[in-house]
């Protein structure tokens, strides 16, 4: 199974994201940030030893906004240019459905739809806290049936983000709970992050379709990512938890760090705590054989297809 990275981002210029935008998200990681296409984000891969990366977009128009900007408000990443990137750098990325679903419900569905059937897109993203909405909310029920009608995962944001106009009461996990009480077979890729990443844990234990996206670890300290991992396994869920960097360009990890060597370390760590370390196949499961067989990411060495 080959290794992958389940979230990496496309914003190659202003046109996908306003300065302002850009210097409000990185503000908290020290302010530095790169524009990022398609070959960028393969250099990333090759830096972390990574082989498949899943691209996301983003359409963020109906609710981005800033006082001072008031005429910069689009953030916006087509599922077109995000196609044409994948298509560029063949068997090493493939594409995220991003899509506002309240801006147009219907329309929303028929692109999900578009996206999956001729570009091969692997997953739909879900932005709660970014499109202003409770991932509950009922007017969203064709999307999930979409979805599921198409076998496709959903990828979740959950936790902080430092957008001011994102409000926080969306990006609370539990509200994902819901979701998988009414639709037992969604799958959905929940981020981990801070504050909730305990709420996180058990929304995502509770429901054997939902996974746990360790993104948020990529770039900080490998006994954080260790405590998570023990707090997964101890509820069944640790052959859910999948491997991400988001983009690995927010300067946590040190001076020319990786974020695939934060998770390669977990086993100095638990050797050092004199906790149970991770088998071999529990780690390849994490650094991508999970992602590979529920993103459907064929194995390049034994000929597979890579649409």
């Amino acid at each position: 199974m080959p290794t992958v990275d389940v979230l990496l981002y496309l914003t190659e210029t202003s046109r996908h994201a306003p300065v302002w935008w850009m210097e409000e998200m990185y503000r908290p990681y020290g302010g530095d940030y790169g524009w990022t296409d398609g070959a960028t984000l393969v250099n990333l891969l090759d830096r972390a030893g990574i082989e498949v990366g899943i691209a996301h977009g983003s359409d963020l128009r109906r609710t981005t906004f800033h006082p001072r900007f008031p005429d910069r408000h689009e953030v916006y990443v087509p599922n077109d240019y995000t196609a044409a990137q994948c298509a560029a750098h063949p068997g090493r990325l493939y594409g995220v459905v991003c899509v506002d679903p309240l801006r147009d419900v219907r329309e929303a569905t028929e692109e999900i739809d578009r996206c999956v059937t001729e570009f091969g897109f692997r997953m739909m993203k879900l932005l709660p806290t970014y499109h202003h909405h409770d991932p509950a909310d009922p007017r969203l029920a064709p999307v999930y049936e979409k979805c599921l009608e198409l076998d496709l995962p959903i990828h979740t944001h959950s936790g902080f983000t430092p957008i001011i106009n994102a409000p926080m009461p969306y990006a609370r996990p539990v509200l994902l709970d819901e979701l998988g009480i009414r639709y037992r077979e969604l799958k959905m890729i929940v981020y981990l992050a801070f504050p909730y990443v305990d709420e996180g844990i058990a929304v995502v234990a509770r429901h054997p379709n939902f996974y746990a996206d360790l993104s948020y670890y990529a770039g900080g300290d490998p006994r954080d990512l260790y405590v998570v991992l023990n707090k997964l396994r101890s509820l069944g869920a640790l052959d859910r938890a999948v491997y991400g960097s988001d983009n690995n360009d927010k300067q946590k990890s040190g001076p020319g760090g990786v974020a695939s060597d934060i998770f390669r370390s977990v086993n100095r760590v638990a050797r050092e705590v004199g906790g149970p370390e991770l088998a071999e196949e529990e780690m390849e499961a994490i650094m991508g054989g999970t992602a590979s067989r529920l993103l459907k990411i064929p194995d390049r060495a034994e000929g597979g297809s890579v649409r």
